[in-house]
């Protein structure tokens, strides 16, 4: 991040919403990505669903505790699109999802997100699937038990290190992007109009 950025990001108000969008969900925001995770307060769950409904841009509640909540925000067709890949698909079977449409198995990932977040389950690694990660990345991670790892940015790295890290740098500049513009004023509903994100249904489980 640049040292103009930086400073930008620090003058900015890191309890209003669309600041908060803005940090954890810029490759999202962008298109450049299928999902991004969300934490924000409680009290702001309610506006969440607000800002994204009649979006291109879907919400899940992954998990609620009595201070955070936090979110799975995606777009369906993307999403759809890439756990139909036969290595995706693949591993998702592997981890019991076998012919399931994508609402079911959002709901049974909260289920296991919310078990683990209460220590009485291990971390369901479909997550790193449905935030887009490569397949051979998420395997490596479960196989190596997250060590022995080629590069860690996003996510760790296991496998062709050279387009990871492209990734990497495109998601990094999708941050710097997206905090320039809500410095200069503008709100999330507008930067989702400018990267063409408002034009689709979005959908809420």
């Amino acid at each position: 991040m640049s040292k103009e950025t930086l400073h930008l990001m620090l003058k900015l108000n890191p309890e209003e919403l669309d600041t908060q969008v803005a940090l954890q969900c810029a490759p999202l925001l962008t298109g450049m990505k299928i999902s991004n995770l969300l934490t924000v307060g409680r009290s702001k769950r309610a506006a969440v669903l607000e800002l994204f409904k009649d979006t291109a841009v879907s919400c899940c509640i992954l998990y609620e505790s009595s201070e955070k909540t936090t979110f799975l925000l995606y777009i369906r067709q993307g999403l759809e699109a890439y756990l139909a890949r036969p290595e995706v698909k693949g591993l998702m079977e592997r981890f019991g999802y076998r012919g399931w449409d994508l609402e079911k198995i959002l709901s049974l990932v909260s289920i296991k997100y919310e078990e683990h977040m209460e220590d009485r389950a291990g971390f369901p690694h479909e997550i790193g699937l449905l935030l887009g990660y490569p397949a051979k990345d998420v395997t490596g991670f479960i196989e190596n038990n997250g060590k022995n790892f080629l590069y860690i940015g996003y996510w760790k790295v296991y496998s062709d290190l050279p387009e990871c890290k492209r990734i990497f740098q495109a998601y990094s500049h999708a941050r710097e992007h997206i905090i320039h513009m809500i410095s200069c004023g503008m709100k999330i509903d507008a930067i989702l109009r400018i990267h063409n994100l408002k034009q689709y249904k979005s959908m809420t489980i």
